[in-house]
């Protein structure tokens, strides 16, 4: 087998494991039948993995590396930390809501016994991020005086994984937002120079017309 074929079953089979994964879980889920979505032998996935678990190990690593990637990419290192944190929880709801990649990788991490490790358990990879970003905040004084950064981040780490449990039904977003309405004004100092927006401000999937400034929800 050619090293690019090798690629291209290994992504396949990853996938493949990912989507199952997602909708039965990771006891509902059969070697044989992920071989069978992914179109290959049950002889290519001994090749590439040596049974359910290294899969299992291999879909939740690659889902936290995409996770991460997608919440790094947020950050905007001249801007309010507090509403870097904002985009990050967008980020992360929006993930879960439409890639079956991150979710599988989820819902491994809550049924599978392994360790807590940011490679391969994307919630803590986020509290980890969001964590950073709090601390941030504090310094530079985004966050209100007084509120403890880790109350923040356990804040930020619940509202992002709302949707994990929630429909699918594309209301993600607005929910969310709707979240962030409420809890901005409580967060942000009484008074500061930045307009704060509960649907994000760095969201690739923003629209235009969705990204134009709109009534701030803190002044």
């Amino acid at each position: 087998m050619s090293q690019a074929r090798a690629e291209e079953t290994r992504s396949s089979l990853l996938l493949a494991a990912a989507r199952l994964f997602d909708r039965h879980g990771y006891e509902g889920t059969s070697l044989a039948t992920i071989s069978d979505a992914a179109a290959v032998s049950k002889g290519a996935i001994s090749f590439h993995f040596g049974n359910k678990a290294e899969l299992a190990d291999a879909v939740q690593l690659l889902s936290c590396e995409r996770s991460r990637t997608q919440l790094e990419a947020v950050r905007d290192p001249e801007g309010p930390a507090l509403q870097t944190l904002v985009d990050m929880t967008q980020a992360a709801a929006h993930q879960t809501a439409t890639d079956a990649l991150v979710r599988a990788g989820l819902r491994l991490a809550r049924e599978r016994e392994v360790a807590p490790l940011p490679a391969i358990n994307c919630r803590v990879a986020w509290r980890t991020l969001l964590w950073q970003t709090a601390l941030r905040a504090r310094e530079d004084r985004s966050l209100r005086t007084g509120i403890y950064p880790g109350t923040v981040m356990e804040l930020a780490l619940s509202l992002a994984l709302h949707q994990e449990t929630a429909s699918l039904d594309g209301s993600h977003a607005s929910w969310l937002t709707s979240a962030w309405e409420v809890v901005l004004p409580g967060l942000a100092p009484a008074e500061h120079p930045w307009t704060f927006r509960p649907e994000g401000v760095r969201v690739p999937w923003l629209s235009a017309r969705d990204s134009v400034p709109r009534s701030p929800a803190t002044s």
